[in-house]
């Protein structure tokens, strides 16, 4: 049996978190690349995995801030690139490790747990930066329209 090796748990999104993605420490990238919109598929205490529209730089110690609202409140998670790929659909796919002090992380796991059981219940919150619609056609996702 494959034992988990992740140390906190997973929330998945079925609609995506929409997160502002700011590139730090990057001195050379023009200010318009810096900051980009990111659709979180999943979140944890200890990272977020997120794509992009446009491939992120290809450096392989990317710092990246993640700016997204839950519950009400405004997150701003920093961490460093530690995987990158394509979504079935062929968008850029990232993974992040959080550095976070314990407060932090204890502030994210609480917030975590607080979303994932309100989200039993309904796919997508008010008070939180789920992505509209609008911001998935941004991203050149378009939803299967429902059955009539």
């Amino acid at each position: 049996m494959e034992k988990n090796k992740r140390s906190f748990f997973r929330l998945r999104f079925q609609q995506p978190l929409c997160a502002e993605l700011k590139i730090i420490g990057m001195d050379d990238l023009e200010p318009e690349f810096k900051t980009t919109k990111a659709a979180m598929l999943d979140l944890s205490a200890g990272g977020a995995r997120f794509f992009t529209a446009a491939p992120l730089p290809d450096e392989s110690r990317l710092l990246i801030e993640l700016k997204f609202t839950a519950l009400a409140k405004e997150y701003r998670t920093l961490g460093m690139l530690v995987r990158s790929g394509q979504t079935e659909t062929g968008h850029p796919e990232y993974c992040i490790q959080f550095s976070h002090s314990e407060k932090e992380t204890a502030a994210l796991t609480s917030m975590i747990n607080q979303l994932a059981i309100k989200l039993r219940k309904t796919t997508v919150i008010s008070q939180c930066s789920f992505c509209t619609e609008e911001d998935l056609a941004e991203f050149g996702i378009l939803r299967a329209e429902p059955a009539r």
